[in-house]
């Protein structure tokens, strides 16, 4: 029944082009989840694995996350169809108390990441400080700020960070050696937060992808061809290499995660293949402990100093990290609707049960 009622609404889908050049639909968010969702249904995965991961990917793309939002509906529909569709659940195969590792039996990866969310917050209240690692998903693990805002939810400080397929050359190699590896950090306050989530190289991969669907070109010194040499062609991004952020501080950060997400929770390092062992981490951190009665309020002023910093001539505000996406978000539910690239859109409906519907 699910199924038929998801198909029945994609059929009743028109699209409103936005000019040709920009490449570009609008859709309504509720049909977008719907197509998404029967992308993942038709390829056989289950119903609460499939609401699970929608809602991450459809979260990033409505925060302004193309690069982690519908793209990576495309890409775990195509890592279902090499790796097969998970039947299990993630399950602790290492546990401390304060310190353990999920087995992700081959899971889509946000249904991996959110279990490891789970654990943490429940392991925090417990213990204080833990760290939950999680390994062996399929598909990309999204965003870290999904993640982060439900630790900052349970009031929780945290950093996580995951590993991915080699993408990023050392400084001054022509070679891939890690991933993009992304860095997350949550501090909750009193009445607001700060979620900062950044990749370690100079771009992420999504957006790439985001931009070869787009038809647009890398910007300059992000990434270099195959042979090393600079380049702006999101295609070379597929046998070239993508630059560190910031040189070696980038790299620096990128390999931090590349070990603490690969070989200290048996995942595995400096991979060549797409999901092979990919591994995410979580330090969380339940500020009660530390014994402050008063760290939300020390800490909101702390922000607001931040904020209230006298601005620059070109400036009008000043905001914390994740402020913007904050924004993009709440905007995007607001509004209802959501403009897609073309070819990502063709893409999900290439792979529903709507075959070229698009």
């Amino acid at each position: 029944m699910l199924h038929m009622y998801y198909t029945m609404r994609l059929a009743r889908r028109k699209p409103e082009r936005r000019g040709k050049r920009e490449k570009m639909t609008t859709i309504s968010i509720t049909e977008l989840e719907a197509l998404c969702l029967d992308v993942l249904l038709s390829a056989g995965v289950r119903e609460s694995d499939a609401r699970i991961t929608v809602d991450h990917y459809l979260e990033n793309e409505l925060s302004g996350k193309a690069s982690h939002g519908m793209v990576r509906v495309v890409e775990a529909a195509k890592a279902l169809q090499k790796y097969g569709v998970p039947s299990q659940n993630p399950e602790i195969e290492t546990d401390k108390g304060n310190m353990a590792v999920l087995n992700a039996k081959r899971q889509l990866a946000p249904v991996a990441g959110m279990a490891a969310v789970d654990l943490a917050i429940e392991r925090a209240k417990t213990h204080g400080l833990v760290m939950v690692g999680v390994r062996d998903y399929i598909a990309s693990s999204g965003s870290m700020a999904y993640y982060l805002r439900r630790l900052a939810a349970a009031g929780l400080i945290a950093i996580m960070g995951c590993n991915s397929v080699a993408m990023v050359a050392p400084p001054g190699g022509r070679e891939r050696r890690v991933g993009t590896n992304p860095v997350g950090i949550a501090i909750p306050a009193d009445n607001t937060e700060m979620i900062a989530d950044f990749g370690t190289g100079a771009i992420a991969y999504g957006k790439i992808m985001v931009m070869n669907d787009k038809g647009e070109r890398v910007p300059e010194g992000k990434m270099i061809d195959s042979a090393g040499n600079p380049s702006t062609n999101p295609k070379d991004a597929y046998d070239g290499a993508i630059l560190p952020m910031e040189e070696y501080k980038g790299f620096a950060l990128g390999l931090m995660v590349e070990l603490l997400a690969g070989p200290l929770i048996g995942a595995k390092a400096i991979k060549q293949n797409l999901y092979d062992n990919d591994g995410l981490f979580i330090l969380a951190i339940d500020p009660s402990y530390m014994g402050h009665e008063n760290y939300k309020f020390a800490i909101s002023k702390a922000f607001e100093e931040v904020i209230e910093t006298p601005l620059r001539p070109e400036y009008e505000t000043i905001t914390l990290p994740g402020a913007r996406s904050a924004q993009h978000l709440q905007a995007a539910r607001e509004s209802g609707v959501i403009d897609i690239a073309d070819k990502t859109l063709n893409d999900l409906y290439a792979l529903s049960s709507q075959r070229g519907a698009a």
